[in-house]
Order: structure tokens, then C-alpha cells, then sequence
């Protein structure tokens, strides 16, 4: 772990330690293509950046086996960058444990794919995970998702940092990995493609790649006031940022049907867990009404709800005061107008006015958790991060400045691959190499990445969006070019060249909503995704050889 200051740094450059990593690596690049009979120099050698998008469970198999059929093929080694979004980044976070991963990378794919297949989720733990968690001021429904669905889906809770990354990044073996998230105040906004909406994760820095601002990663959650760092916090875990990078697989009703199971599962005894077991042995007022009221968000009908407002009014009548009753019963009239986040709000307003100052022995620490997380659901919190660039006085970063906090997510609300990332003129990419594992349209990640170029001037292939509508029956390869831009090579996952007539049956089949795979299911993922790299090496080889040619042309 680097040893270096606490710090902010302003510029568009790229970080020390990303011009060492890469400036090492060249050598390896140089080597690579050379043996695959393409003759250049550092003068003419292209920066070839991979990118995979987000898809779950789905992306992480897959980029796994696209980077094992390049290593196969001699093509892994000649690879500059690697970028991923979501459940790609799952991929790549496992794979920098390894040092050396690009030459171990056939056996860690046996590796982690056995630790897919097996059950080695505690329960227990994440219970655990979440309690210390909710002690921190900047707990947000993250937290839970890293410990109740990265880690269950994983197999694996994962304590190290990204900063301890480093050796893995700077010793020229590996390709640069970059991590992608986004600011979740600009997603949903018309300034989604602003400078200030990507936000980027490495093992040195990490920060707003648009803003030209970035703190040193093992820094990023500290507090700081003007530049200057205030109080030093603990970085966060790669469990905890796989839940950042890919908190996107489902919509916000079926996360809060999710989340709320678990609670109510604990709160009726079903989970094995003896601290909520304990709790539920306890019948008192407190713990009956917090399991009436996570019923009452989830009701399905009117009648149900009846039969649990019913309940809630016995318990409430002549507690605290009258005024918890009538609340009770205005909630249980304007029920059927209410959504669930307003239905979770008047829930935590009962819950404060009568029970806010009872405290009950076993089931207090259970209830104040879930508490937490009712709150953090109201809100819609992720990815709660003290801003490093809080009370920061340069002019470009107002509005942003002015919030102690930023709460980063899932880049796939955005754009579902991190070309904004890998296009930064910096980095002096050439060749995009896209492998899409996202779910419906497999170029909805180029018709989104044309528009972000458009409003921010970015150089990028002048693409004819209105000829790209075979959306259910794609090619395995597709090429974008031009003069003076990067060359893009996008791969859809399932095409008509490895799955013809099936690719709506792999669709359904591998789903993003998927928590776990079969052995052999796992295993036809991996194949699938293999036979992209495989029948399109010589497209790949020739689009290289092109670039290299023309540059020394014009050199």
C-alpha cells in the first residue's frame, strides 16, 4: 500500500503511478504484437483498450472467458487498458489479486468458477458486515447490497483495497485497470453527459476524469475541507466497491422487495441468525410494529393492508400519545394513493413518534439497523462518499463543492461501457475492443456513447445509428472507423455467428437477474464468449496491422 500523503490533485494528466504502470508495459505490448507478425515500434504501436460493459453475473463469466480465448490466441499481452462497468468489474477486481494474472489467468478461471458454483455465503457474516456498517455516518444501501448481494453471488467476500493493487498494475505484466461509476445526481437529469457525471476508480487515483480532479485511492472517503485533508478514513474494501460498481441489476421496487424479504425473513425467525432469532422471541410493542409496518410496504391489496393497519392500531392505541393513533389511522385511509417510498416514510415517522425513545434488550441493535436501512431506501442512498473536493474554490467544480458528500453508482445508469473513460485524449487510445454483455439492445451502449461524444467534442467514429436495427439478430463483430478517431470493434455477446436461431433463448437463459449458475451453465457462458475472441482474431489482427501501417505513414 502506497505510503504516500493524503492529497488532491488538480489536472487533466494522468497520475505518476498510471504513466509508470503503462510506460512498463509498452514492453510487453511491443513483444506481443511483434509475435503476431505486426512489425512496429513505441513510435507507431497502438493503445488498445478493452472494455466490458456491465450484465452481473453474466458480464463477470463472460469477461473472464474473453480475456482467457485472448490469452489463447497471444492477444492478452498486446492490451493497454482495462475498463469495465458493473458486473465486468466483478471480473477484473478478482483477477488484480493475482499479481501476475495475465499468466495465470486459464488456472484462475478454473479458480473462480468453482467458487461460483459453491455455497460459501454466510449469512451470519453479512448480518455482521452490515451492523458495523450502519455504525459508520455514511452508511447507505451499498453497504447492504455488498453484503447481501456481491457477496452472496460472488461466493467470496473480498477485504482487500484497490490500493493494494498496485503491484499488479505497475509491473507491466497486466493491462491498467480502470473502475467506472457515476455521480447519481446527474443520471437522471438532462446533464447526465456533463463533465462532472463519470467518475473513475485505479489503484493510484481515483476521481472526475472531466473535472480534472482526483484524490490518491487509498484516500477517497476521507474528509477534506478546501484541498486539505480533515480526518482520515478507512478505505473501503473491494466487496464494498463491487457493490458501488454494479448496483444497477434490478429497478428500485424489486431492490426494496428484496431488501425487505431479508428483513422480514429475520424478523420472523426464518433466517438463521441468532441475534434476530433472539430479537423475535421478544414480543414486544416495538418489534411487532416494525414487522406490521415492512408488511404494510410490500401489501399487494387493500384487504391485506386492512388486516395489518388493523393489528398496528391495537398495538398503538394508547401508546405514547394520540397522536402515533391517528397517524395510524389517516395511513391506513390514504393507503391505496401511496407509493412505497411514501409509504416507507409515514412508516418511519410511526415508528419515531412512538417508539423512537423505547429501547428493548436483544432486539434494539436488530431494529436500529433496519431502521437505518428503511431510511437509506426512503432517500434512495448509494454510494455515500465524503467529496474530497468539498468547499473546493475553483470555479469549475461549483455546485459540486458545495456538498460534503457524493453518492456514487453503477455506470450502467448511464452508459452501460466506459467509453468516456478509455476516450480520455490523455490515454491516446486506438483501438476499442467492446464486449457487450448487456441485456435487449446490444448497441444501445454505441447510440449512447455518440451522444456523449457529441455534446463533449470527443473524437469518435461517425456511425449511421438508423443501419444498426438488427437488435435481435446481431453479428458477433462490428467495426467503426474514421479519419483521426479511435477504431471500434464492438462484439455482441450472443449473435448469429455462436448461437444462430437461439440468441433470444441465451438471452433469457443467462439473465442479469441471475444469482447463480450451474456448473455446466457456467461453462457454456465461458464458451460462448470464447468463440467472440476466437472467430474474429484474424478481423482483429488486420485491423491492427491497418493502424500500425497508416501510422507509419504519416510518421
Amino acid at each position: 500500500m502506497s505510503q504516500e500523503p493524503i492529497k488532491i490533485r488538480l489536472s487533466q494528466e494522468l497520475s505518476e503511478g498510471e504513466k509508470q504502470a503503462t510506460e512498463k508495459r509498452k514492453v510487453k505490448v511491443l513483444r506481443c504484437l511483434n509475435s503476431l507478425g505486426i512489425a512496429c515500434d513505441e513510435n507507431n504501436m497502438p493503445t488498445i483498450a478493452v472494455l466490458g460493459s456491465g450484465g452481473g453475473l453474466r458480464a463477470m463469466i463472460a469477461l473472464l472467458g474473453t480475456l482467457v480465448e485472448m490469452k489463447n490466441q497471444g492477444l492478452l499481452d498486446a492490451v493497454m487498458y482495462l475498463c469495465g462497468v458493473s458486473g465486468s468489474t466483478w471480473s477484473m477486481s478478482l483477477l488484480y489479486n493475482d499479481k501476475d494474472w495475465t499468466e495465470n489467468v486459464q488456472n484462475l478461471e478454473k479458480t473462480l468458477c468453482d467458487a461460483l458454483v459453491k455455497d460459501s455465503w454466510s449469512q451470519q457474516e453479512a448480518y455482521d458486515i452490515v451492523s458495523k456498517a450502519a455504525e459508520d455516518e455514511r452508511f447507505s444501501l451499498t453497504d447492504v447490497w455488498a453484503s447481501f448481494w456481491v457477496y452472496r453471488t460472488l461466493e467470496q467476500y473480498d477485504q482487500t483495497k484497490l490500493s493494494q493493487h498496485h503491484e499488479a498494475s505497475e509491473n507491466g505484466t497486466n493491462p491498467y485497470p480502470i473502475y467506472a461509476a457515476v455521480e447519481a445526481k446527474k443520471v437522471d437529469t438532462t446533464d447526465v453527459n456533463s463533465p462532472g457525471t463519470w467518475f473513475e476508480f485505479t489503484p493510484h487515483e481515483s476521481g472526475f476524469p472531466g473535472l480534472g480532479a482526483f484524490v490518491c485511492t487509498e484516500g477517497l472517503g476521507s474528509k477534506f475541507d478546501n484541498g486539505t485533508l480533515k480526518e482520515k478514513k478507512e478505505e473501503k474494501n473491494i466487496c464494498y466497491l463491487q457493490g458501488l460498481w454494479g448496483s444497477a441489476l434490478a429497478k428500485k421496487e424489486e431492490i426494496v422487495k428484496y431488501l425487505l424479504d431479508l428483513f422480514l425473513k429475520g424478523l420472523s425467525g426464518e433466517q438463521d441468525n441468532a441475534e434476530l432469532k433472539a430479537g423475535t422471541q421478544c414480543t414486544c410493542d416495538r418489534c411487532r410494529c416494525i414487522l406490521l409496518l415492512g408488511h404494510h410496504v410490500q401489501a399487494p391489496d387493500g384487504k391485506e393492508s386492512e388486516h395489518i393497519f388493523r393489528e398496528l392500531k391495537e398495538i398503538l392505541k394508547g401508546k405514547s400519545s394520540e397522536n402515533v393513533y391517528l397517524k395510524c389511522c389517516v395511513m391506513s385511509e390514504t393507503w391505496g394513493s401511496k407509493t412505497w417510498k411514501e409509504r416507507m416514510m409515514d412508516c418511519i415517522d410511526l415508528l419515531k413518534m412512538g417508539f423512537g425513545e423505547m429501547l428493548y434488550k436483544g432486539v434494539w441493535n436488530v431494529c436500529t439497523k433496519w431502521w437505518e436501512i428503511f431510511t437509506c431506501i426512503c432517500h434512495w442512498r448509494w454510494g455515500s462518499t465524503n467529496n474530497f473536493l468539498y468547499q473546493c474554490g475553483d470555479s469549475k467544480f461549483a455546485g459540486l463543492a458545495e456538498n460534503e458528500v457524493i453518492n456514487l453508482i453503477d455506470a450502467g445508469l448511464a452508459i452501460n461501457s466506459a467509453y468516456p473513460l478509455v476516450l480520455r485524449p490523455e490515454r491516446k487510445v486506438k483501438l476499442i475492443l467492446s464486449f457487450d454483455f448487456s441485456k435487449g439492445n446490444p448497441f444501445e451502449t454505441i447510440e449512447k456513447t455518440v451522444k456523449y461524444c457529441e455534446e463533449n467534442q470527443i473524437p469518435f467514429p461517425k456511425i449511421d445509428l438508423e443501419k444498426l436495427t438488427d437488435t435481435d439478430n446481431p453479428s458477433d463483430c462490428y467495426i467503426f472507423k474514421g479519419q483521426d478517431v479511435p477504431t471500434v470493434m464492438h462484439f455482441p455477446l450472443f449473435n448469429n455467428k455462436n448461437c444462430p436461431g437461439e440468441i433470444q433463448d441465451f438471452r433469457n437463459r443467462f439473465s442479469i437477474f441471475k444469482l447463480f449458475y450451474q456448473d455446466d451453465e457456467v461453462k457454456q457462458l465461458l464458451d460462448k464468449a470464447k468463440l467472440n475472441v476466437y472467430n474474429n482474431m484474424k478481423v482483429i489482427q488486420r485491423e491492427i496491422q491497418q493502424m500500425v501501417s497508416s501510422s507509419t505513414k504519416n510518421f
